[in-house]
């Protein structure tokens, strides 16, 4: 008997492809109408900020309206803690099933919260709550679903790519991402349904761009020198600096949380707003390219429009105010905050393999290499950067150095066995999202009933609860325990399952058990093996 029949086949195949049309395609329209009205925001931002030019009346004017941007921030997260702080970092942990949340509240404070961001010329970006964006237009699209917790995570994972493609105008980066820093899988079903969203949403927004006559690419770079073998002693000399400065990067939060937590009581969330948006006020009026998201300042860094004091000073202000505002929990992105940290950090490099005999027309190549790798470097992601690079540039002649510069920078950042500054932000919010409750580890063993969501599927393609694993499979047919360490073995109607979880609440867990294998059979907890 063919178990994988036609029908078992396109019972997997037709959903993923509905979903991920569906999905992509509403999350291309809402991305596309965000991200205008983030640059009009962050238009109408310089206006009022160049008001205090004219006239220093002005100036407390400006700061009481902080203020009240603040005070309104401190209550949105106190109604709604999921839409604070980073947008990838609690995607990436809703996606893994770490932190809960509601799609249509989520969708509404975070276009809220970011706007607040964007007004006040906050250094953050859209992309980040773009994908929370997608990922909560996921989760109200799995609502839909016959098997709600069964395929929530796999629709919310294509809304969050496609949120990403459009955002940052990188398709080919943005399935990568999902599948290489977000889950850390390819999986055939993850493959198709976030490759299906990501291609409707990048339709979608192709069209719209046309009509409306925009560009949809991230940054509009000119034709950039390519590099040459003989280069190769100075790229490695920048893989070299960028993973050092990757590893101070990544320790720099945890410096920042040890800080925050020994004078914590003296410091109400706030407060620690007020900080920030007052801090940025005064840069806003005084040094503009040390705030907003920094897509401006890559631009003039690829120019080489700055001086090298200048280009030190900014460096360390976007540094500072990247860990204040991530300790603040603003609502906003820090991808692009992080790829300008990442320009700035790369021209100074680029400027001292000038001084050692590196030609001087492959500046703009070197900060866009130098960038694409630190960004890599701080995801642990260097095939997305890689991909990410080749896509703003257009150099796919460049792929071997790409990958020599990339690579290089993530098998040094390894060394140092520090966790990427993503995977600290999501802790920090795993901390404060489960703060009080009690965790177990136990041991379900549950059987497949007849049309549950996993017949037809192998282990590795079903995303289980979080933290958990198939430790064994005992077939219905002939009675015998099946290991599989793999996750390649297929589940069909009336296989036994054993699984070892991490949890909180029992009853939230077998529900989503019982969402995968069916509702048949009792799920039977055991407490040890």
């Amino acid at each position: 008997m063919n178990r994988l029949n036609y029908k078992e086949y396109f019972a997997n195949v037709i959903p993923c492809l509905g979903y991920g049309i569906c999905c992509g395609s509403v999350t291309g329209v809402t991305i596309f109408l965000f991200k205008i009205a983030a640059k009009k925001l962050e238009e109408l931002s310089r206006l009022t900020y160049s008001f205090a030019d004219r006239s220093p009346l002005y100036i407390p004017l400006i700061f009481l309206l902080l203020a009240l941007i603040a005070a309104a921030m401190w209550m949105l997260h106190r109604k709604l803690p999921q839409v604070k702080g980073g947008g990838i970092p609690r995607s990436e942990g809703i996606l893994r099933g770490l932190l809960s949340f509601r799609g249509p509240t989520t969708l509404i404070g975070t276009l809220i919260g970011s706007f607040m961001s964007f007004f006040a010329g906050l250094p953050l970006g859209s992309e980040g709550p773009a994908v929370l964006i997608g990922t909560s237009i996921g989760g109200i699209f799995s609502d839909f679903s016959r098997h709600k917790s069964a395929w929530n995570r796999y629709i919310m994972s294509g809304g969050a790519g496609a949120g990403f493609a459009i955002a940052t105008g990188a398709p080919l980066s943005a399935m990568l991402f999902v599948l290489e820093e977000i889950h850390k899988r390819f999986t055939p079903m993850l493959i198709l349904i976030v490759s299906t969203s990501v291609v409707a949403a990048s339709y979608v927004n192709g069209l719209l761009c046309a009509h409306f006559e925009l560009d949809s690419a991230l940054f509009i770079i000119e034709e950039i020198s390519p590099f040459e073998l003989e280069h190769v002693g100075y790229l490695l000399l920048l893989g070299v600096i960028v993973s050092l400065a990757v590893a101070g990067f990544d320790a720099s939060i945890g410096w920042i949380k040890k800080l925050t937590t020994r004078i914590g009581g003296k410091f109400h969330d706030i407060t620690r707003l007020l900080i920030v948006f007052f801090l940025t006020g005064v840069l806003a009026i005084t040094i503009t390219e040390g705030v907003y998201s920094g897509h401006h300042v890559v631009v003039e860094v690829i120019e080489n429009h700055f001086t090298l004091g200048m280009l030190f000073l900014l460096l360390g202000i976007r540094m500072l105010l990247m860990l204040l505002v991530t300790d603040s929990g603003a609502t906003g992105g820090i991808f692009i905050p992080t790829l300008a940290i990442g320009a700035l950090l790369s021209a100074l490099i680029a400027k001292l393999l000038f001084a050692i005999g590196m030609p001087q027309e492959l500046f703009g190549a070197v900060v866009l290499l130098g960038m694409c790798a630190f960004i890599g470097g701080t995801l642990r992601s260097p095939l997305t950067a890689s991909v990410l690079f080749l896509e703003l540039t257009g150099q796919f002649t460049d792929l071997f150095y790409v990958l020599l510069v990339i690579f290089t920078v993530n098998f040094i950042t390894e060394i140092f066995h520090q966790k990427p500054f993503y995977d600290r932000v999501l802790e920090r919010m795993e901390e404060a999202q489960n703060h009080g409750r009690t965790v177990k580890i136990g041991f379900f063993e549950m059987k497949v009933s007849g049309g549950a969501f996993v017949i037809g599927k192998a282990v590795r393609d079903i995303m289980w609860p979080s933290s958990s694993v198939v430790i064994s499979v005992t077939r219905a047919e002939g009675n015998f325990q099946d290991m599989d360490n793999d996750g390649e073995k297929k589940l069909y109607e009336g296989d036994t399952l054993v699984l070892r979880a991490k949890y909180f609440d029992e009853e939230e867990i077998k529900n989503h058990l019982f969402d995968l294998v069916g509702r048949e059979h009792e799920i039977r907890t055991i407490d040890d093996l």
